[in-house]
């Protein structure tokens, strides 16, 4: 009998165990958070065993929409980015706000980084110590004073640490980001040749099509979405006929959907992240067999 009340009160545990995860699994929340690593993975289940879908930058503000518990590699949450992308990242990457706290460098003096890395340091020194970590082109970081050289920064966790402030521009945050020319376009896009392609990539680490391409038109004061399709059907931008393409318009590939991206930096050349021959970021020309037999349509943004 007692044997019986033993496996009995066994299994409701390992039930209620199994129950509580679920609710864990299950839970819906209106938490907002902020990225706190240089660079994050977003991915597709919440395992760093499942493909990545697309990457948070250091300094992102991001929605949690669930939470799961993996049992082997704690908590995780399912989130979405400010262009609406979801994908799952380590828990540990995130810090939650707290009730009433406005979203991070969302006011005051913020510095943007402008260069494609910009490493940052516990002192102002670039010989003391390693540094603490990066911050890639386009994070937008507190900046609490600075002088000279240096800059002191507050990190989305709350840290205190140093930049070099040739590493990118003070603004006073929010701020709009400028629209560029299709000449200044062209010049910031060839920043990235040579740099790797990585699926779901978003930063000079490694890049893929669709996050090089929403990058360069972010910087350019351009906001457009997350996926090459997305990118051809969703984003607002203009229908260009074929031949008309010119310098900062997106041309689109494929054979039964669209799977790549690139932007145009003259009438006949397009500058892209492919893994075509070399797994980098490189220019082709659109007029080429191979490009013409995939080629889509292309797209203009709005003036």
């Amino acid at each position: 009998m007692k044997l019986k009340r033993r496996i009995a009160r066994a299994y409701l545990l390992m039930v209620l165990s199994f129950l509580a995860i679920s609710v864990i699994s299950a839970q819906e929340t209106t938490k907002v958070g902020v990225i706190t690593k240089s660079v994050e993975n977003m991915y597709s289940k919440p395992s760093s065993q499942a493909d990545v879908v697309s990457q948070a930058l250091l300094g992102t503000t991001v929605k949690i929409l669930k939470i799961e518990n993996n049992n082997q590699q704690g908590d995780w949450y399912y989130l979405e980015t400010p262009d609406s992308y979801q994908g799952w990242v380590k828990s540990q990457a995130v810090r939650l706000l707290s009730a009433g706290e406005k979203a991070y460098a969302s006011e005051g003096q913020v510095i943007e980084i402008t260069s494609l890395i910009a490493y940052i340091y516990s002192s102002p020194d670039v010989t003391k110590q390693k540094p603490l970590m990066f911050a890639p082109i386009s994070t937008v970081l507190k900046l609490d004073k600075f002088e000279g050289r240096w800059g002191e920064v507050i990190l989305p966790c709350g840290r205190r640490a140093f930049i070099q402030m040739g590493d990118g521009e003070i603004k006073q945050a929010p701020f709009r980001r400028p629209r560029l020319t299709a000449e200044q376009m062209v010049s910031l896009a060839k920043r990235f040749l040579g740099l790797p392609y990585f699926w779901g990539g978003t930063s000079p680490l490694g890049i893929d099509c669709s996050g090089y391409v929403q990058l360069i038109y972010r910087l350019s004061g351009i906001e457009i979405l997350r996926d090459a399709d997305i990118q051809y059907s969703q984003s607002g931008l203009l229908e260009v006929p074929k031949g008309q393409e010119k310098a900062g318009d997106l041309v689109f590939f494929g054979r039964k959907s669209i799977t790549h991206v690139g932007m145009m930096i003259s009438q006949k050349e397009f500058i892209h992240a492919t893994t075509n021959q070399r797994p980098v970021v490189q220019i082709s020309n659109l007029h080429e067999d191979y490009w013409q037999k995939i080629y889509v349509g292309c797209r203009r943004p709005k003036d």
